[in-house]
């Protein structure tokens, strides 16, 4: 015995099913999860998932390992005779229950349901737990065997309910949290914005697929959810537009924390205007203005120095006294600096 009562054997059958089934994605992989793994806990020759209506017929049945399709149309014709499924429907009472619990051998093996699907398999028990469902489904867990369940066999699914309900519930909200991703990442990709999400830990948590697409123009590195951002990302001012250029595609990227430590980027490609005027209004000469322009657009040094026919090293005493004036340290910032002067001018 355990500390908590529960026979050794009996908790580690508890705990693999809950290891099954806990971190599932959806519903197809809990009802999966569950199939694969009772067995191993709870000896059947045949593991279902089912869904039934009011009236008794099976809506969804989904076995494991999968009977012969005449089986399967026969347990639609004659589920509904099914002593358990009665008990329940008139009852709604939730607990494992066995066959034997409710009907006697003889009565039992009267019925069209056991001379026509259970015999023909060699099955003469079955288990079955039921699972929260609306007013008019029943949802049930349903085990098979030539041999009558034990009590401990029926008090660990018993056991395993309450868990198998929560673990239900979260599949379902991780189903319909990444059909509403999918939906958003779809909408966003229609609209042509780019987006990455990461968490505290700067790590991408979602991307639209032009937002992965952004992400590959620093490194040219396919990142999937849950891999780092580019290193270059990491220098980005908070509120503020930078540029970053990869093959001769300059990108505006906004970045938008939040206090949970969950950070949004945008990106977007540098098609705004870029007035002389404006840039020439934070306190730079003309000559400066233009060589900030070229920054902003995502030229090189070399790129600005060609194409204002100056050398590099000229490029670079503008750039100089462009950060001394804006009082900045780099080019990135310069560049931020910029882009939200031109922001707030709009």
């Amino acid at each position: 015995m355990t500390g908590n009562g529960l026979p050794e054997r009996e908790l580690r059958g508890l705990l693999e099913i809950l290891g099954e089934v806990h971190h599932a994605e959806d519903l197809a992989s809990f009802r999966q999860g569950l199939l694969d793994v009772l067995p191993s806990v709870v000896p059947s020759l045949y593991t279902s998932y089912n869904e039934i209506t009011p009236d008794g017929r099976p809506l969804v049945a989904i076995v494991s390992p999968e009977p012969e399709q005449q089986w399967l149309e026969l347990w639609g014709r004659f589920g509904h005779q099914n002593p358990l499924i009665q008990r329940y429907l008139a009852t709604r009472d939730p607990r494992a229950y066995r066959m034997s619990d409710v009907i006697d051998a003889p009565s039992f093996r009267r019925l069209d349901l056991y001379r026509e699907v259970f015999a023909p398999l060699g099955v003469h028990h079955q288990m079955a737990v039921t699972l929260p469902a609306p007013p008019r489904l029943l949802i049930g867990l349903a085990v098979v065997a030539p041999d009558d369940y034990t009590d401990a066999q029926r008090r660990m699914l018993d056991l395993a309910r309450p868990h198998l309900i929560q673990a239900r519930a979260n599949a379902a909200a991780r189903e319909r949290l990444h059909d509403v991703l999918h939906a958003i990442e779809n909408g966003l990709d229609d609209v042509g914005r780019a987006i990455v999400v990461t968490d505290d830990r700067e790590r991408i948590a979602f991307a639209s697929q032009a937002g992965r697409d952004a992400l590959r123009l620093f490194d040219g590195e396919q990142r999937p959810d849950g891999a780092r951002l580019p290193d270059a990302l990491h220098t980005v001012i908070a509120d503020h537009s930078v540029m970053a250029v990869r093959d001769d595609a300059p990108l505006i990227v906004r970045r938008l924390p939040s206090e949970r430590g969950t950070t949004v980027f945008l990106f977007e490609r540098s098609e705004r205007p870029t007035p002389l005027a404006q840039i020439q209004a934070l306190g730079l000469s003309p000559r400066e203005a233009e060589v900030l322009r070229r920054f902003m657009r995502g030229e090189t040094t070399a790129q600005t120095a060609t194409s204002l026919a100056i050398s590099p090293r000229t490029v670079h005493k503008h750039a100089e006294s462009i950060y001394r004036k804006l009082a900045v340290n780099d080019r990135v910032a310069a560049v931020s600096t910029a882009w939200s002067s031109l922001d707030a001018g709009r």
